[in-house]
């Protein structure tokens, strides 16, 4: 705090006891009101994308995706994989993707760190809405926009969490053109170079076999070391509930082990004890 020197204003200014305890809270109040709400730390942020374009993915089978996912995240399996993490949560958008300037969000980032919030999330996913689109679909695109949902961890403003790892997980019955080949490569590989750690691909229904290809070698990616991003193929019938909890349950047990991996070990905390307290003493110095 401030103190006048002119002796005209000694008696006036110096604050007592009270007086500067006074101060002091109005500017610890003053710095909580104006301070940044913290983001909240996850072990990871995962964007499930969905490619919606008709007609590759029909009404029917657009719905029996979302319930797949639903059902995925209120498995306890799922569960139990997201609390085997460092911080036993992560965070969850769902976003929908169409032709190049289509891209909506499906469900805003949540957490998910017990069965009350997975269960809130899935039934967010069951009664997401489809807008309509009829261009073809857009990877490239869809992976620039997924990107910057992740906040202050791909250089964007923050979306209210932080994690160690980022992942986006695709799923898509639509065949890219041929001719988007270079521009969706050169995506995923800004993506991954912006912050993003694992791009996964799931291609459904009939032509999965050429969508599979296609994703393989331009969309999936990984920068998690020892850690293999995947492309897969699911039939749009009766399996794909299982196979996509099987996918989704994997990927978020990487994110977990690659979150407690990335926490310092104990040995390491401790010999940073000695500089924190040097520091300590010469501040109070």
């Amino acid at each position: 705090m401030k103190t006048f020197k002119n002796k005209k204003f000694d008696g006036l200014c110096q604050p007592s006891g009270f007086q500067f305890a006074c101060a002091l809270s109005v500017c610890i109040a003053a710095t909580a009101w104006f301070s940044p709400v913290r983001a909240e730390t996850v072990d990871s942020e995962l964007v499930l994308l969905v490619d919606i374009v008709q007609p590759e993915l029909s009404q029917t089978n657009f719905t029996r995706l979302l319930n797949s996912y639903a059902n995925s995240f209120t498995s306890s399996q799922m569960l139990n994989s997201i609390q085997s993490g460092a911080t036993g949560k992560i965070a969850v958008s769902v976003m929908l993707f169409g032709g190049a300037s289509m891209q909506v969000t499906g469900v805003p980032w949540m957490v998910i760190g017990n069965a009350a919030e997975a269960l809130n999330f899935a039934n967010l996913v069951r009664n997401v809405t489809r807008p309509t689109t009829f261009a073809f679909s857009d990877p490239g695109a869809a992976l620039t926009a997924a990107t910057k949902k992740f906040g202050t961890e791909t250089g964007g403003a923050s979306n209210g969490f932080e994690s160690t790892v980022q992942i986006i997980e695709v799923a898509t019955a639509g065949i890219p053109s041929a001719s988007m080949a270079t521009s969706t490569a050169n995506s995923s590989a800004n993506a991954l170079a912006s912050g993003v750690d694992l791009i996964n691909a799931v291609a459904l229904g009939t032509f999965s076999n050429s969508i599979d290809s296609f994703y393989t070698a331009n969309v999936i990616g990984s920068t998690i070391p020892g850690v293999q991003a995947t492309s897969t193929e699911a039939p749009l019938n009766g399996t794909l509930n299982n196979m996509m909890g099987g996918a989704l349950t994997t990927t978020v047990q990487t994110g977990s082990a690659a979150a407690i991996s990335a926490v310092p070990e104990p040995s390491s905390l401790l010999a940073l004890l000695p500089t924190t307290l040097l520091l300590l003493k010469r501040r109070r110095h």
